[in-house]
């Protein structure tokens, strides 16, 4: 084959997407084709109007419903809040040493990686520290360390030996992603991070130090706040497909259908809001002081068969690569921390996690699945009119009684404005990875096999069940808060705890630091 014949054939390969690159070993490349896979299969499928109902993630009657409750004055997504309450839990419980303990793996710690898109304008900032400023008040009865923003990647690593396990949280984080791209004075942090996330040691010489600054155990809790409008100038489509972007779940926060801006003059205004601040404070303690919320938690029996069979069932949303498997993979392994945070903020510490918990957790789960692929989904207009056009014709032809359909017969079917810009080669290529989605791959490891009869009885049983227990969650929940928030009250009243604010910090003087003492609490308990 001469010179002139494999560029024109390598250009003919190359033309899906060819104005798309990625970063690989410092230097920029196309798109791979499974990486081309991937995009046309995600920018194939079509948007759930419920996909984003955040009342599907709110056990009617918890604590977390009375936490967004208090958000009902105002225009603030629900998702925002929401996430931030996660966020915290997870916080408070890692920094405390709480794990989940499933036979044959590593105690787990219930750490979560959220990254929150938002419209512009839409309280972002106001929200979040509303929610960490009803809770964690400074001299409040619960603390929870914070690592600060970082400046470059040799003063992240000092503040992280210092406040290994802390919460993070990143305003603008998609502004900061692109400094961890491309600026000099963060690129380290882009490896440290990945290795926290496998559990690997980081390091970093200092100047003048003979030895290495070394972090074995390096972990954190991360919440990140991005415009969702601008995140993909920030981060291209490229950088999304990397590693590094899919070790996140992602949350778009959806605005309220409900109310908007023009309602809302000013927010959490009236005589009454200490007071309902107050209530919520003292609810939050009481979950953080019952018994059991720092200790190992464990799964009962029928747990994970629920879960096998759960995700089993995503190969019908999931497993035509709508979402990179890199993508469903992590963000499913992520409902580990999740089972543990929703036990907790159910008030169920002390038990065993139940399928009650687990099906929550698949929720949120799902959630983060359908904002990964409504993100990617938002990267190039063109492309994705493109692929639709497309897929739309095919499906129509093949509707028809087509056999196989070629570039040709769609091209056929187009206005000459639109074979202006999809030519005949992007069509073919399209359709040759639209006939290889036909067969999907196998996303999911057979690792469950003896089982796999049990696991899919017992989540279609579970199904329902679950549909009559909902009618009984709202009073089973608020029922749980109650009697935890009294146990709390009684417990600690002889500390002087029973006040609703506890901004004072007299309190802070005789538990040593920490404020609320929960060895104290089981002693109690225990006499």
């Amino acid at each position: 084959m001469t010179k002139t014949k494999q560029n024109k054939s390598l250009k003919k390969r190359d033309i899906c997407f060819s104005n798309i690159t990625v970063t690989e070993n410092g230097k920029r490349r196309p798109l791979n084709q499974v990486e081309k896979d991937n995009l046309i299969a995600m920018l194939i499928q079509k948007e759930r109007q419920d996909a984003l109902d955040i009342a599907r993630l709110v056990p009617r009657g918890s604590f977390i419903e009375r936490v967004l409750k208090f958000f009902d004055a105002s225009d603030v997504s629900y998702a925002l809040p929401l996430f931030q309450l996660m966020s915290l839990a997870s916080s408070f419980l890692t920094q405390r040493g709480a794990t989940l303990n499933i036979s044959g793996h590593k105690a787990k710690r219930p750490i979560l990686w959220t990254i929150s898109l938002a419209a512009s304008g839409s309280s972002k900032t106001l929200a979040l520290d509303t929610v960490e400023n009803i809770l964690i008040p400074p001299h409040g009865a619960v603390t929870v360390r914070k690592l600060p923003a970082p400046g470059s990647d040799a003063q992240w690593i000092l503040d992280l030996a210092d406040e290994n396990g802390a919460f993070w949280c990143q305003d603008e984080v998609g502004q900061f992603f692109q400094n961890l791209l491309k600026s000099k004075q963060f690129e380290r942090i882009k490896p440290w991070i990945l290795d926290a996330y496998s559990n690997k040691p980081i390091s970093n010489r200092l100047k003048g130090e003979k030895d290495k600054l070394t972090i074995d155990d390096p972990h954190f809790i991360f919440m990140g706040m991005s415009v969702r409008e601008t995140w993909k100038l920030n981060v291209d489509a490229a950088s999304m497909l990397d590693g590094f972007c899919q070790r996140f779940n992602y949350v778009i926060a959806p605005a309220r259908q409900d109310t908007d801006m023009f309602d809302h003059f000013l927010y959490f205004r009236g005589d009454h809001i200490p007071a309902v601040q107050a209530k919520l404070r003292r609810d939050w303690e009481a979950l953080c002081a019952q018994e059991g919320a720092l200790d190992s938690y464990f799964l009962e029996d029928d747990v994970l068969p629920y879960l096998e069979g759960w995700w089993r069932n995503l190969r019908d949303r999931w497993g035509d690569g709508a979402v990179p498997a890199s993508f469903v993979r992590r963000i499913g392994y992520s409902i580990l921390s999740y089972l543990v945070i929703l036990h907790f903020l159910l008030g169920l510490s002390k038990r065993p996690i139940g399928v009650e918990t687990a099906e929550i957790a698949t929720k949120y789960a799902e959630f983060h699945m359908e904002s990964a692929f409504i993100m990617m989904r938002e990267y190039g207009n063109a492309e994705k009119d493109h692929v639709q056009r497309v897929a739309e014709i095919r499906s129509r032809l093949r509707g028809d009684g087509s056999g196989s359909v070629t570039a040709r017969d769609v091209q056929r079917r187009l206005s000459s404005a639109q074979r202006k810009s999809l030519s005949t080669e992007m069509t073919r290529q399209i359709l040759e990875t639209l006939d290889r989605l036909e067969t999907p791959p196998d996303l999911f490891e057979n690792t469950f096999t003896t089982r796999h009869e049990k696991s899919e009885l017992l989540f279609d049983r579970y199904q329902d069940v679950l549909k009559t227990e909902r009618q009984r969650e709202q009073w089973r929940n608020k029922k749980r808060l109650r009697d935890i928030r009294d146990r709390y009250e009684t417990i600690f009243a002889h500390d002087g705890a029973t006040n609703d604010d506890h901004s004072s910090g007299s309190s802070a003087e005789t538990t040593g630091g920490d404020v609320l003492d929960l060895n104290k609490h089981k002693r109690r308990r225990a006499s």
